[in-house]
This record gives structure tokens, C-alpha cells and sequence, in this order.
């Protein structure tokens, strides 16, 4: 079960209206400009449209679960994974099906930093539905309290598609005067977020890497 490697360059939005096929694949998404993604239910009022244009950030919206996460052309690393319903990779319960991925990423990531997956509960402690990296799911990666590596996915009848977004820098301010809450805003910058200054192709290469190392039906073993 061989992974296959795209590294796509263009808009988020485009990015996310892409049906990419139901297998193993690593697309790790270059992004043009700075971009404010808004989870599949997240509502409108999160945000003001006329400040996103004043800031010259785009807003855009994707198919999986959250709160906003936002996405830049150098600040931050996208990788999305996508598996099919019959790898031994899935996981019929969401709390688990993140783990292996998560495991994952603290291998590629050692190198640079010792990191640990996620794996109590669900939690969007105060403004998790509004800012996606003030949240914790079972699968995503932290160093200490801090989250290193945010992690969403989509799934459906074919297969699943993890979201995975982590920062070389964090810099709130580019893109918190978008947010409509006050109170929110105010937090924002206090969020417990882990950096890794690492250029981006050295970070694609090492999880493309540990990808590949995975094997067929053992590679299900992982998750636990």
C-alpha cells in the first residue's frame, strides 16, 4: 500500500472545493495568500468580511469540523492525508481514528522537537469553536500544553480526509482583527500554540518519509 505525494500550490478555497480520491496520498497545500478557514459549521457572525478585506486576508470555508484556522503562505505548514474505508489505517471510532496520524507526526517531528499525541477527550475549552488551535482532539499533537500540530477530518462513505495544519509562526495579529468577538480576540493571543521554525520541505519530506515507512495490514497497530 504505497503512499503517493502531491505538492500543490494555489487558494485555499480552490484546495478545499478538490474531491481528492479515497487513498493513501499526502497533498501538502502551498497556499498563495494568508486565508482565514472557517470549520464546516462554523457560522458566519465568527468573522467581519469588511476587516478580512482591510487586513488583506482571505475567508474561506472547508467540509471538515472546527473553529477557524488560519493558513499563510510561509507562516504555516498544510498537509492534508487521505485513506480509503478499507486501509487498515480506518477507524470506525472517531476518538481513535486520529491517533495513528498523530503518531506520525511525532516521529517525522523528532528531529526537532519532543512532541506527544493527544489522547483524552474532546475539548474546546473556551473558544475552540471559534479558533481552532484552542481546542484539543484525540490525535493531535502537543508539546506540553502548547498544540503543535491541529489535526480535522472528513468523513464519508469512500474514505477520510485529515486536515492537518501546524506553524513555523504564530503571529495572532495578522489575522485576530477579523474576528467579530471582542472578548475573543482578547484570548487569541494567549493561546497555548508550540512553533517550529523549520523550513516547510524539510517538515513535507520527514512526514512523507514516515508515511512511506508505514507497512499494509500491520500499519492498522499503530493507533493504540
Amino acid at each position: 500500500m504505497e503512499w503517493g505525494r502531491h505538492d500543490w500550490t494555489g487558494t485555499a478555497a480552490d484546495f478545499h472545493a478538490m474531491d481528492l480520491p479515497a487513498e493513501r496520498a499526502m497533498w501538502w497545500c502551498q497556499v498563495e495568500a494568508p486565508t482565514l478557514i472557517l470549520g464546516s459549521t462554523q457560522s458566519v457572525d465568527d468573522v467581519r468580511q469588511s476587516n478580512a478585506v482591510e487586513h488583506g486576508v482571505s475567508i474561506t470555508r472547508r467540509r471538515s469540523g472546527g473553529g477557524a484556522v488560519f493558513v499563510h503562505p510561509t507562516d504555516s505548514v498544510w498537509i492534508d492525508i487521505t485513506i480509503s474505508r478499507d486501509d487498515p489505517l480506518w477507524k470506525d471510532d472517531v476518538a481513535q481514528s486520529m491517533l495513528w496520524l498523530g503518531e506520525c507526526f511525532v516521529d517525522a517531528l523528532s528531529p526537532w522537537v519532543t512532541a506527544e499525541v493527544y489522547r483524552e477527550s474532546f475539548s474546546t475549552n473556551v473558544d475552540g469553536r471559534v479558533v481552532c488551535f484552542a481546542s484539543s482532539s484525540p490525535g493531535e499533537v502537543f508539546v506540553g500544553a502548547n498544540k503543535l500540530v491541529g489535526i480535522s477530518q472528513r468523513r464519508g462513505r469512500e474514505g477520510a480526509r485529515f486536515q492537518c495544519v501546524l506553524y513555523r509562526h504564530w503571529r495572532s495579529g495578522e489575522w485576530t482583527p477579523i474576528l467579530a468577538s471582542a472578548e475573543v480576540k482578547s484570548r487569541v493571543a494567549d493561546i497555548a500554540v508550540a512553533t517550529l521554525d523549520v523550513p516547510a520541505l524539510a517538515l513535507v519530506n520527514a512526514l512523507s518519509e514516515r508515511l512511506s515507512a508505514l507497512g499494509g495490514e500491520e500499519s492498522g497497530e499503530i493507533w493504540g
